[in-house]
């Protein structure tokens, strides 16, 4: 089993505030519904281009992203004590979260 990083969860649950299902979401970024879906669930990793897509798609700033992030292709982002202070505001996110919508 695959542990997700904080970044994965980060962007599914981003993309549930913005009230988008996963075919929305890949529509919007232009990639197939099974690269969301495998991001989220922590089976593939993001990339900073697809992670700037989600920016834009998302109306965040990327600096707000990268906040989950430990690493990204490689580079580490993120010390000790942002993750920690991540992993705790996604947990409230968690509880916070909408209901998945169905795919239009």
């Amino acid at each position: 089993m695959t542990k997700r990083k904080s970044i994965n969860d980060a962007l599914r649950l981003l993309r549930l505030y913005c009230g988008y299902s996963q075919v929305q979401m890949a529509t919007k970024l232009g990639v197939a519904q099974s690269l969301i879906s495998d991001i989220e669930s922590g089976r593939k990793n993001v990339t900073m281009d697809l992670l700037e897509a989600y920016s834009e798609a998302a109306g965040v700033r990327m600096s707000q992203l990268l906040f989950f992030a430990e690493e990204i292709d490689g580079q580490p982002i993120a010390k000790r004590g942002q993750l920690i202070v991540a992993e705790k505001v996604l947990k409230l996110l968690e509880q916070l979260k909408p209901a998945e919508h169905e795919a239009a």
